[in-house]
């Protein structure tokens, strides 16, 4: 192990990360780094490209991984049982402390604008339940880096929001995993090489972290919960490494400078002796393992988000702060080549007439879209991981999602995060008109009257 203390400090809290067997960067790392920014930047706009290399790498990869698993003849690589979670407790008879209970939360309809297009969310009432949330400890547990699964024996425990029967997850495009779906069963394609005993630790790695919006729903509420409770004050976590300084400025504000954090690279593993398992507090499926089935737009516990945001706000208020010049109206620039408005500059020229201000979150630290989205009345912004920010808003903040129009969004996902929060949600929906071979990733274009009725009717 390589211990190190980070020199970034907020709000007078000091962090510090241990690193567990961080991987050699090779030449072949930065061969095959070269050929993913190549595709990315130049083939993966063409469908016959992304077709040919994706079914190829399917293909290919998994099959030599397979292939070295036999000339190493190593146990790890064996077909294991997948487990959920509140399943392994009850057959190992354990005992959990409850974080959180049943949480049951009644959501209204969203106004959508053009109000035609109200069909695409398939509005109806609807009651949201969600499960108890609680911690458990696990003798002997194999924690990976970038994936929430854990070894332990002949099973690998999964979160009790997976179905292997419907959701496809990170881990089997990587290829670090593949599962049999009809028997239940997982091939973990990774061994325990350059793996690192501990004695006791809280694990949190995720498949999707490096993500801004999973990270804020899914990841750092769970941490949240855990980290303020008092019996667990002393336990170390494990979190994904690499992480964004941003993500890093959050992870502060709930560890604090005492708490040991330990990052663990992808395919690197931990054996924790006492590995204590927090429930998951939300969850959207990586994609559909049928293509024919309905997919979910996502769980989440309301009760975990809102401490998170408690946590935050008190945090922010040690801080002094200066309120004077920051806007209650705004619009979020989304700057990516994917989901984005062609007619952005149009849009952004109609708000500043109205009294919004444009912002660009990714210039912002943590602390500053904190602030700022707990100050707002009114946000406006295209589908993006900073629209996750919304959740530090106050109650009764108006906000409007911008997004395309196709048969594969999931168009209540922040419907079942946001409202829940007393936040009032509205989309707009426009035609996807370009790179419409990217399914819901093309980019596409809203009509400027129905962004008028929009603010017509928000401002009522």
């Amino acid at each position: 192990m390589k211990f190190y203390k980070d020199d970034m400090k907020h709000n007078g809290l000091n962090i510090q990360l241990i690193e567990v067997a961080p991987i050699n960067k090779t030449s072949s790392h930065f061969v095959f780094n070269c050929l993913v920014v190549m595709y990315r930047r130049y083939f993966k706009k063409y469908s016959f490209m992304r077709e040919t290399i994706g079914e190829g790498w399917k293909y290919v990869y998994p099959r030599y991984k397979l292939f070295i698993t036999y000339l190493a003849s190593n146990a790890d690589f064996k077909w294991r049982n997948l487990v959920a979670l509140k399943s392994y407790v009850k057959m190992k008879n354990l005992s959990v402390h409850q974080l959180m209970d049943i949480e049951i939360t009644e959501l209204d309809n969203p106004k959508v604008f053009p109000k035609g297009d109200a069909q695409y969310l398939e509005l109806r009432q609807e009651q949201l339940i969600y499960p108890k949330i609680v911690v458990a400890k696990i003798r002997e547990g194999v924690s990976y880096g970038a994936t929430n699964m854990v070894i332990v024996d002949d099973m690998v425990i999964h979160h009790d929001l997976f179905d292997c029967n419907y959701d496809r997850i990170s881990e089997e495009l990587h290829s670090r995993a593949k599962i049999n779906y009809r028997k239940n069963k997982i091939r973990w394609l990774l061994n325990h090489e350059k793996s690192v005993k501990i004695t006791k630790a809280a694990v949190f790695v995720d498949a999707c972290a490096e993500n801004y919006a999973h990270w804020l729903t899914e990841v750092l509420p769970r941490i949240a919960i855990f980290c303020l409770e008092d019996r667990y004050k002393n336990i170390p976590i494990i979190v994904n490494d690499g992480l964004h300084a941003n993500i890093l400025s959050s992870l502060e504000m709930v560890v604090g400078g005492e708490r040991k954090v330990w990052t663990l690279p992808a395919g690197r593993a931990a054996i924790v002796d006492e590995l204590y398992v927090t429930s998951v507090v939300g969850y959207v499926p990586f994609g559909r393992r049928k293509e024919c089935l309905e997919h979910s737009h996502g769980a989440f516990s309301p009760g975990s988000l809102a401490v998170l945001k408690n946590h935050m706000l008190s945090m922010c208020n040690v801080v002094e702060d200066n309120k004077a010049g920051r806007p209650q109206k705004i619009f979020l620039r989304r700057n990516s080549d994917t989901r984005a408005m062609v007619n952005s500059s149009e849009i952004e020229e109609l708000l500043i007439e109205k009294g919004f201000v444009i912002i660009e979150t990714d210039k912002l630290s943590f602390l500053e879209q904190v602030k700022l989205f707990n100050n707002a009345k009114q946000i406006i912004s295209p589908t993006g991981a900073a629209l996750a920010n919304a959740i530090f808003c106050k109650p009764k903040t108006k906000i409007a999602v911008l997004m395309g129009k196709h048969k594969d969004m999931i168009y209540r996902y922040w419907l079942n995060i946001l409202a829940p929060l007393q936040l009032d949600v509205s989309y707009v929906l426009g035609e996807i008109v370009k790179n419409r071979d990217l399914g819901i990733h093309g980019n596409f274009f809203i009509d400027l009257k129905d962004v008028l009725n929009l603010l017509q009717e928000i401002e009522e």
